[in-house]
C-alpha cells in the first residue's frame, strides 16, 4: 500500500493534462488507443471527483454519438493506475434518431448495445466486465432524453473479472444497424477501492447474510441477505419510498445516529474527518403474493434510483455525489464526495435516498480519512 498522506495531497493538487504538444512523443498506451481505427475519440481529461472516483464527461450536451463497430477510449491518470477498480458507471442512452421503429410495447428491433472493457496496467490485456448474476454483460441503451441518461453501474469487477488496475477504459457499440443502433455516450465514471493506510470504517448491517467486500480477508464478492435469490424478500432491511404493508418482516429501527424518513436515511457523520467513500448494499425487487406471469416468479423488478449526498449544517444544501444510480435486485453502489467537499463539519448529515420506486437498504459502510488541517 502507498503512504496515504502524500498520495491524497498529490491528488488534491492533480490537474488533468492539457494535451500533448505536436513535438511530444505519445506513450505506448496513447499510441495503442489512437492507433485503433475503431476508436472515434480518446478522453484524456477526467475530473478527480473524490479519493476514489474519476469522471469522464462528453462535452456535447446530448452526449457523443457512438455507432456500431466504433469505440470511445478513456485514459486513466497515472496517479490512479495502481488502484483496484471496483465499479464503472456508464452514462448512456439512445437518442431521438433511430427511435421510430420502436413498437408501442417498447420493443426495439435495432437496440443500441455497449460493451465496456478495462485495460490492465500490469498485463496490458483488455478485460470486459462480467455480470456476477450471469446475465449478458452487454448493456442496452434505453431511449431517454438528453437531460436524463441512464447511469448503468457495472459492479463487482474484483470478483468477476479480477484484480484489475486499469490504465484505460473503452466502450464499444456492439449493435447491428448503422443508423438505428447508434447510442449517445454522456460519460464514464470509474470507482476505485480506498486501499490506503489510515482509512477507518463505520458499518451497519440490517439484512442478515449481507457482507461487504474485505480484500484483506480474501472476501472479493459481497453477499446479500435479499434479492433475486429470495424472490425480493429483504428480511430486516430498511425500506425507503415504500407504501403499504410488506409480505415479510422489514426492519423498523435504523440504529443509533440514523433517522429514517419516508424515502431516505439521514446518518450522523463524524465531524473533523474526511469522508472517503460510501457503500450502500440494497435492492429494489418487489416480492408479490402471486406469480408474475412475465417473470414466472413472485417478483416485480423495480425502477428505483439511488441518491447519496452530504447535507450541510451551515446552509441546509445537499452536495450529491451519487446521483440517479440504477438500483439492482441486489448490489453495492459506492461513491464519495468531491475532493473539495469531503471534509465533515459539525452537524453535517449523510443522506441516502431512494427515488422513483421502493428500495431496500440491506446495509451501509462509510470509509473515513483523517482530515488535513
Amino acid at each position: 500500500m502507498q503512504d496515504a498522506g502524500p498520495f491524497f495531497e498529490k491528488m488534491a493538487r492533480w490537474k488533468a493534462p492539457q494535451g500533448k504538444k505536436e513535438t511530444e512523443a505519445l506513450s505506448p498506451l496513447e499510441e495503442e488507443l489512437k492507433g485503433d481505427k475503431a476508436v472515434d475519440f480518446v478522453f484524456e481529461k477526467p475530473e478527480v471527483k473524490s479519493y476514489t472516483t474519476l469522471e469522464f464527461r462528453a462535452t456535447e450536451s446530448d452526449g457523443r454519438e457512438l455507432k456500431p463497430g466504433h469505440r470511445l477510449a478513456f485514459v486513466v491518470p497515472e496517479d490512479f493506475r495502481g488502484r483496484l477498480v471496483r465499479d464503472v458507471i456508464l452514462r448512456h442512452r439512445k437518442g431521438e434518431k433511430g427511435r421510430e421503429l420502436i413498437g408501442p410495447d417498447g420493443y426495439d428491433p435495432h437496440g443500441a448495445y455497449s460493451r465496456l472493457e478495462a485495460r490492465d496496467s500490469e498485463t496490458k490485456e483488455w478485460k470486459g466486465w462480467r455480470d456476477p448474476a450471469g446475465y449478458n454483460p452487454v448493456k442496452f441503451a434505453e431511449p431517454r432524453p438528453a437531460h436524463d441518461p441512464e447511469n448503468e453501474t457495472l459492479h463487482d469487477w474484483l470478483a468477476t473479472v479480477g484484480k484489475i488496475k486499469p490504465d484505460a477504459i473503452r466502450v464499444t457499440n456492439v449493435g447491428e444497424h448503422e443508423v438505428y443502433s447508434a447510442s449517445r455516450i454522456h460519460g464514464v465514471e470509474v470507482v476505485f477501492f480506498p486501499e490506503l493506510d489510515g482509512v477507518t470504517y463505520q458499518e451497519r448491517i440490517y439484512c442478515q447474510g449481507t457482507q461487504f467486500i474485505d480484500i484483506d480477508k480474501g472476501r472479493l464478492l459481497p453477499t446479500y441477505g435479499g434479492g433475486e435469490h429470495t424472490e425480493g424478500r429483504y428480511e430486516g432491511a430498511i425500506a425507503l419510498n415504500r407504501s403499504g404493508e410488506a409480505l415479510y418482516d422489514l426492519g423498523t429501527d435504523a440504529g443509533p445516529g440514523v433517522q429514517k424518513e419516508y424515502s431516505k436515511l439521514i446518518l450522523d457523520l463524524d465531524a473533523g474527518k474526511s469522508l472517503a467513500q460510501v457503500e450502500v448494499a440494497l435492492g429494489d425487487t418487489e416480492h408479490l403474493a402471486s406469480i408474475n406471469p412475465k417473470a414466472g416468479r413472485h417478483t416485480r423488478l423495480g425502477w428505483a434510483k439511488l441518491w447519496v449526498g452530504i447535507k450541510r449544517a451551515e446552509t441546509g444544501e445537499i452536495d450529491w455525489f451519487i446521483e440517479n444510480a440504477n438500483i439492482p435486485p441486489q448490489g453495492v453502489i459506492a461513491g464519495g464526495p468531491h475532493l473539495e467537499q469531503n471534509k465533515v463539519k459539525q452537524g453535517d448529515k449523510l443522506i441516502i435516498e431512494s427515488r422513483a420506486d421502493a428500495a431496500y437498504i440491506m446495509g451501509w459502510r462509510l470509509a473515513y480519512k483523517e482530515a488535513k488541517v
